[in-house]
């Protein structure tokens, strides 16, 4: 009993720090870096209950550029608060529909870290913290902002504000994801936004020094809205669709939501009638499979926090994957789309990183015939003859050598058998012989 008592008090007391953008030590800077401009405070539904799925859902829409999700949290005050995964479909059905996600129930963080990896903000259930006091237990969904072998972090929509993230290690964020029958997630399959490029800061959301700090809010009770009840059932949900594990593999390892961290990021800037065609351009053309495509008006946070141009009609920047610190270069930058989806194609193809012009294919020559240049024919021809003379070489003096010796030491292990004909003449040679011995021993001796 004094050691279950233990156990209870060390398990509602593990440690978590409110912090920045920067992990306690200082090492590490979030994966998901949401400005806190754009931070919802969760609010009640019509009945008094929290929103904090809505509003959790709403961020990842927010930070990945999900038009629907706008408003998400404001269109279901009018509804009954508390969620739960047939909720949230029902819901996205109604007042967001053409939102592509996944949900997953379960206690493998694996598909949360590849959510990260390629920039995707879930949301997910959270049993734990001690800020809330007492005995800490909540039945609540916040937001993954973090998750690396060192630190994890989320974001709670019951503490808003770019100073209020709370960090701890990786194991104890999913004991408290888990917790209370939880182990929920919900993230969007859309793509992130652009990443800072590679000259520019990371996001600069600081107040400016002469910029008084705000006034503390007044504060204001607690929220929560998970229905944990009614989030037991293990298993993966697609677009509102239960789906086998196998459907699961599929569309994450070969379909949606694949690790496409390493693509081309491109950025589409501009009223959304000039950036829609270009969009779908980009989209349908060879390239497609190859980049991320988002599209922002001029004043979107996306593209002034970090710096973009904004200028153009359309302005299109291409960046190459985000390297360790999270920001990009900058390939390629064009104000307008005179020349359509052939001139950024060109582009591109002498931008793009690794890109070889003798690879390049002849359309009207059929798919698989590479157009090569004379240097690599000529290597080729180099190659082939230098193999030519060493196969000639062996053949010539190596070969036959070679044949003799196997000739020789196979007669002696295993010597031919005598043909019939020898076997004849060897019998009448020995007969011969010994009718000559035979003469020799009863040749009669005369009578005296």
């Amino acid at each position: 009993m004094i050691y279950f008592l233990f156990f209870t008090l060390a398990l509602f007391n593990a440690d978590s720090q409110v912090g920045g953008r920067t992990s306690p030590d200082g090492a590490e800077q979030l994966q998901i870096d949401l400005p806190a401009s754009e931070h919802l405070k969760n609010v009640g539904g019509k009945d008094g209950s929290g929103l904090c799925v809505f509003t959790s859902v709403e961020h990842s829409g927010r930070w990945q550029n999900v038009e629907q999700l706008h408003g998400f949290q404001a269109k279901m005050r009018k509804e009954e608060g508390g969620g739960w995964p047939e909720k949230v479909d029902k819901m996205v059905a109604r007042y967001a529909p053409g939102t592509t996600y996944l949900q997953y129930s379960g206690d493998d963080p694996g598909l949360l870290r590849l959510a990260l990896k390629t920039g995707r903000m879930p949301a997910v259930t959270y049993g734990y913290s001690p800020r809330y006091g007492g005995s800490g237990r909540i039945a609540h969904m916040v937001n993954l902002v973090h998750l690396t072998p060192k630190w994890a972090a989320i974001l709670d929509n019951n503490f808003p504000g770019e100073d209020k993230y709370e960090w701890m290690a990786p194991a104890e964020f999913t004991r408290r994801w888990k917790l209370g029958g939880g182990g929920w997630a919900v993230f969007l399959l859309s793509p992130p936004p652009p990443p800072p490029p590679t000259a520019n800061a990371r996001y600069n959301q600081a107040p400016e020094p002469d910029e008084a700090p705000p006034p503390p809010a007044t504060p204001e009770p607690f929220l929560f809205g998970v229905e944990i009840a009614k989030t037991t059932e293990r298993g993966c949900w697609h677009n509102g669709r239960k789906i086998t594990a196998i459907e699961a593999v599929s569309i994450l390892e070969g379909g949606t939501l694949t690790d496409d961290s390493n693509k081309l990021r491109i950025t589409l800037i501009g009223d959304p009638e000039k950036t829609r065609r270009p969009k779908a351009d980009i989209e349908s053309s060879e390239w497609g499979p190859s980049v991320l495509v988002q599209a922002y008006t001029p004043d979107a946070w996306a593209v002034t926090a970090i710096g973009l141009p904004t200028t153009g009609t359309p302005r299109i920047v291409v960046q190459a994957p985000p390297g360790p610190d999270g920001s990009a270069t900058v390939l390629h930058s064009q104000a307008d789309y005179a020349d359509g989806i052939e001139g950024l194609i060109g582009a591109l193809r002498k931008k793009a990183p690794n890109y070889d012009p003798n690879r390049d294919k002849d359309g009207r020559k059929g798919p698989d015939i590479a157009a090569p240049s004379t240097l690599a024919l000529a290597r080729a021809v180099t190659v082939t003859a230098i193999v030519a003379f060493i196969l000639g070489w062996f053949a010539h003096r190596i070969v036959p050598a070679a044949l003799t010796a196997v000739a020789t030491a196979h007669a002696r292990t295993f010597p031919p058998k005598p043909t019939m004909e020898e076997m004849i003449l060897s019998a009448l040679k020995t007969l011969k012989a010994q009718e000559a011995a035979n003469v020799e021993r009863t040749d009669p001796i005369k009578p005296s």
